[in-house]
C-alpha cells in the first residue's frame, strides 16, 4: 500500500507540466488509502483510551477502598468498647437489658441529615473512643484557651472526651446526583464536651467565645453509665442519647441537632446477596448466649438462633461489601468492604451488579482487615 502511494505521487510529479491538480480518480485513491490506514489507528486510539479508563477506575477504586479501610482501622483502634450485631438490632429497653440495644437511640430513626430512613441507611460498626483534645482545659475558669493571644502550654491543659462513632451502610439515595446510586460508607459521631471540673466551659462562662466549637458537647450526647448492670456489655447496651441534668443525673430527649453523616467513600457495592458472591463468613456464636464468639454485622437472619440475635437486616443491605464480624468480649472486629469500579464507567446512575465473570470480578476490588480496640474497657 505504501509502494502504491509513492508510485501515484512520483508519477503526479511527473506530470506537473502537463497538470496543475489532482484528478478525481488520484483523489478517491488517496481518499480510501487514507480510510484504510487510519481506521484500525483509531480503533487502536480507542482501545488504548478505553482500557486506560477501565485501569484508572479500577486503580481509584482500589485505592480509595484502602483509604477508607485505613481510616476505620485507626478509628477503631482507639475504642474502649465495640458494639455487637445485638446491640444494633434491638431497641432500648429501661427495664431488661437482656433485651435491650441502641438501635433506636442512634440514625436512622434518631435522624439526622443523609441518614434519616431505615430503608436507605443502616448501622454497621459503632464503638466508644476517646478524642484528644489539646491545650483545651484551662487551669481556672478566668482563662480563656480559645484565645489566640493566651499562652496555651502555660494555662491550658490537655485532656480527652468520650465520643459515639457509627458506621453505616447507605443505599438507594442519589441525593441529586451527588452521590453514585451504588451504595456508601458514612460515618457519624457525637462527642462529649470539654468540662471544668463537673461543669462544661461553655456553661462557665456562658458565652460562645469561650470555647471552639470542636470542644463543646454535641447535642444529643450522653454519657454512657457502666453502673447501670452487672455487666459492661448490659450498661453499654442501656445507654441513652439526650442531654444528661449534671443536677439531676437525668436524660432527656435532644435531637442530634448540627450533627450530619459524613460519607467516607462512595461506589461500595450495591449487588444484594447471591450465592455467587465469593464472601468471608463470620463464624455463628455459640447458642444459646448470642454474645459469645464471632457476630456478623449487620446480622442477616443466618444463625441457628436468630430470636436471639435480632431482626434480620433488609434485603436492599444484604450486600456483602461492607460488613463486620465482632467478637465484643475480645474487642476484635474484622471489616470486610467491596467496591464497584466499574460504575464509575458504565454509568453512575444505573450502575451495573457483581457477576462471577472473571473479566467483570476485577471491577469489584475487595478488602478487609482485623482491628483489636485498645481501650482498657474490653479487657
Amino acid at each position: 500500500m505504501a509502494r502504491l502511494l509513492r508510485f501515484l505521487l512520483i508519477a503526479r510529479f511527473k506530470q506537473r507540466q502537463t497538470h496543475q491538480g489532482f484528478t478525481l480518480i488520484e483523489l478517491l485513491v488517496a481518499m480510501i488509502i487514507a480510510v484504510l490506514v487510519m481506521t484500525p489507528l483509531m480503533a487502536l486510539a480507542i482501545n488504548l483510551i478505553n482500557t486506560d479508563r477501565r485501569e484508572q477506575a479500577k486503580s481509584t477504586s482500589e485505592q480509595e477502598l484502602q483509604s477508607a479501610a485505613d481510616f476505620i482501622a485507626r478509628d477503631l483502634e482507639r475504642a474502649i468498647y465495640v458494639y455487637d450485631a445485638v446491640a444494633l438490632t434491638r431497641n432500648h429497653n429501661a427495664i431488661d437489658a437482656n433485651i435491650s440495644g441502641i438501635r433506636d437511640q442512634i440514625p436512622p430513626i434518631q435522624p439526622v441529615s443523609g441518614c434519616n430512613n431505615t430503608a436507605t441507611c443502616i448501622p454497621v460498626l459503632a464503638f466508644w473512643t476517646r478524642r484528644p483534645v489539646h491545650q483545651a482545659v484551662p487551669l481556672n475558669s478566668t482563662i480563656n484557651c480559645n484565645s489566640p493571644s493566651t499562652n496555651h502550654e502555660q494555662v491550658c491543659d490537655d485532656t480527652f472526651v468520650y465520643s459515639l462513632v457509627v458506621y453505616y451502610l447507605i443505599v438507594n439515595q442519589n441525593n441529586n446526583n451527588v452521590w453514585s446510586n451504588t451504595a456508601r460508607i458514612g460515618r457519624f459521631q457525637i462527642s462529649d464536651g470539654v468540662k471544668l471540673g463537673e461543669n462544661y466551659l461553655e456553661d462557665i462562662r456562658n458565652t460562645q467565645a469561650f470555647v471552639s466549637d470542636g470542644n463543646k458537647r454535641d447535642a444529643g450526647f450522653a454519657p454512657f453509665n457502666l453502673g447501670l448492670n452487672e455487666s459492661i456489655r448490659l450498661s453499654m447496651n442501656q445507654w441513652k442519647q439526650g442531654k444528661k441534668n449534671l443536677s439531676t443525673r437525668q436524660i432527656s430527649p435532644e435531637p442530634f441537632g448540627r450533627n450530619s453523616m459524613q460519607i467516607l467513600v462512595d461506589y461500595i457495592d450495591h449487588t444484594t446477596l447471591t450465592t455467587n458472591i465469593p464472601t468471608p463468613l463470620c463464624s455463628s456464636p455459640v447458642t444459646p448466649d448470642p454474645h459469645t464468639g464471632w457476630i456478623q454485622s449487620p446480622y442477616y437472619g443466618t444463625y441457628q438462633n436468630p430470636v436471639a440475635i435480632g431482626n434480620a437486616t433488609p434485603a436492599q443491605f444484604q450486600t456483602y461489601s461492607f460488613y463486620s464480624c465482632i467478637n465484643a468480649q475480645q474487642g476484635i472486629a474484622k471489616i470486610y468492604l467491596r467496591g464497584n469500579a466499574l460504575a464509575r464507567i458504565q454509568g453512575r446512575n444505573n450502575p451495573p451488579q457483581f457477576s462471577t465473570s472473571p473479566n467483570i470480578q476485577a471491577f469489584f476490588p475487595t478488602i478487609s482487615i482485623e482491628v483489636n480496640a485498645e481501650g482498657a474497657i474490653n479487657q
